[in-house]
Parts: structure tokens; sequence; C-alpha cells
């Protein structure tokens, strides 16, 4: 929204989530919405460090197995660098 109040604004954005109100408080939307950066931080660099999206699988099973890998060898990084 571009403005304090429903009244005064002219723009105003939606969000659409499948929690429970007592859930989806505004406090809660701003903590969700500042981790979605981290979530393409990972698929980025899944993507570029780890061939995320380079195999060549015919299966379901053998792709699950390929991604339970790639996300394996990604927390093992992030965990044996701190920062």
């Amino acid at each position: 929204m571009n403005a304090d109040t429903l009244d005064t604004a002219t723009e105003i954005d939606y969000l659409m989530s499948n929690v429970d109100l007592s859930t989806g408080t505004e406090e809660w939307i701003v903590k969700t919405y500042s981790q979605r950066n981290w979530v393409e931080v990972f698929y980025r660099e899944a993507k570029g460090w780890l061939g995320l999206n380079e195999y060549q699988i015919r299966d379901e099973s053998s792709l699950n197995k390929h991604f339970i890998r790639v996300f394996c060898a990604y927390s093992f990084i992030l965990y044996s660098n701190p920062k």
C-alpha cells in the first residue's frame, strides 16, 4: 500500500495465503516475506555451484535422490563455512 490507511491509498497489493487469521498477522507477513530472498539465494547457488538443474534422469525416484544430494551438499557447505 502506498499510504497509511485504506481510505487514502491509491495502490493496494494483496497477499494470498492458506494460513488462518490468527497466524497471518502483520508481523508474520513481514517476517515470511523477508525470508523469500534466502530461498531465491539458495536456488541460485544450488544451480550454479552444485548443478541442481543439470541432471539426466528418467524416473522420479532418481530425480528425488539428485535433489536430496544437492540439498545435503548445500547444507554441508553452509555448515562448514561459518560467517
